[in-house]
């Protein structure tokens, strides 16, 4: 008996060490230069600049992890590069290894979706007497919308794109409006595609009125809502009302990032027609949307907020290359408070100015791009953020963020 355990462990032991020796292991560390706190960052690693000093990483065979643990990750392509991306947390001053395990066979583990976005046009498509009919929205990959589209035509469930982290959610009028409005979440979760299901006669909206999970907490009407865009012209803001048709495209869908594109073609302002191409996406464990614009020849984009009575203006004070304007106080629909914010690159900017409805950022798109993100906090967000100072704090906070990012090295 004892001869049969003594064999049994040598080929155990045998067999941890094959294991071993096809299992290769690729360190990464990754630094915080600030004196802040980095809870919940988003990381990307080139997997070009992985090939360069390991030819034989197997990228269909790996797994990311932190101080031993496996940890989620998620594989982008951007312009045709492809991104190992993964979240992680750094003390003030700390250096984190990262190591990427590949080969042997190793299956990495089914993440959950702490993201998500969508397009819900009513299924059938049938129009009549100004509404199009039907019982059910259906989510899509890709969609071109009907030129006769109006607003309140009960076309898309809750009108338009909708997108969120477990923290927010955030939706855009997909009509002559095209202004963006909040969701807010008194629960932390993915919710969006329960959202709207059965408000297909665009007429007293479940989500407008209090619900377990939270509720639409932001009045948009004709203004710029939060981190809405448009072009700055004849002294006023011009937003992409008038255009010969609009594209809309899923790009991706969690487990930690989401994003879609929409594209608007002949876009009218003055006289002029313009392309003008947007890219939207949100992060996991972020409150914080990013949106990307693109057009040609154009000499000026805006976006901005929304102002109404009882809030305060804070614009930031800091001296980097990224700065923030933004509102606090009771501006939600449910009458308590929030913050808005918009995070601009100072590189782009043209002037800060207003008009009646708005606070405006005029932009200047730098090789035809322009970059920003907006953010929200509502007050009854659980673990969230309760008062104008911690807004600050936490604007402030993603300032140097932005304008100090991780260092990456092999």
């Amino acid at each position: 008996m004892m001869v049969k355990k003594i064999i049994a462990a040598i080929l155990i032991i045998t067999a941890s060490i094959g294991c071993s020796n096809n299992t290769k292991t690729i360190s990464i560390l990754v630094s915080n230069p600030t004196s802040i706190e980095r809870l919940d960052e988003f990381v990307s690693i080139h997997i070009s600049e992985i090939f360069k000093k390991y030819s034989g990483f197997d990228m269909n065979s790996f797994i990311v992890t932190s101080e031993a643990e496996e940890i989620p990750f998620q594989i982008e392509d951007v312009n045709g590069e492809k991104l190992i991306s993964f979240i992680i947390s750094l003390n003030a001053g700390e250096k984190k290894e990262i190591k990427i395990e590949y080969g042997n066979g190793i299956i990495p583990s089914k993440y959950k979706n702490e993201t998500y976005a969508e397009l819900s046009p009513k299924k059938g498509g049938i129009y009549f007497d100004g509404k199009f009919r039907g019982t059910e929205f259906e989510s899509v990959a890709s969609y071109k919308v009907p030129a006769i589209h109006k607003d309140h035509d009960a076309l898309f469930k809750y009108e338009g794109p909708g997108w969120e982290s477990e923290i927010v959610g955030y939706r855009l009028y997909l009509d002559w409006r095209n202004a963006t409005d909040i969701f807010g979440k008194k629960i932390q979760k993915i919710l969006l595609n329960e959202v709207g299901v059965h408000d297909t006669v665009a007429s007293d909206d479940s989500y407008h009125k209090m619900q377990e999970w939270g509720m639409d907490i932001f009045k948009v009407g004709s203004t710029l809502g939060i981190g809405s865009f448009g072009m700055w012209s004849s002294d006023k803001v011009n937003m992409v009302s008038k255009t010969d048709s609009i594209e809309y495209n899923l790009i991706k869908n969690g487990p930690l990032k989401s994003e879609f594109t929409i594209d608007y073609y002949g876009w009218l302002v003055d006289g002029k027609k313009y392309s003008l191409y947007s890219n939207i996406s949100i992060n996991a464990r972020s409150r914080l949307t990013k949106c990307d614009l693109k057009i040609e020849n154009a000499d000026n984009l805006v976006t901005g907020l929304a102002k109404y009575d009882g809030t305060n203006f804070i614009k930031s004070e800091s001296t980097g290359k990224w700065q923030y304007i933004a509102l606090y106080g009771k501006q939600s629909l449910a009458d308590d408070d929030l913050g808005i914010a918009v995070l601009y690159n100072n590189e782009n900017l043209i002037q800060l100015t207003e008009d009646k409805l708005s606070y405006v950022l005029v932009l200047n798109p730098l090789d035809s791009k322009v970059t920003y993100y907006f953010t929200a906090a509502w007050v009854q967000e659980p673990d969230g953020i309760k008062n104008e100072k911690e807004f600050v704090k936490y604007l402030d906070n993603s300032l140097i963020r932005f304008n100090n990012p991780l260092i990456i090295e092999f």
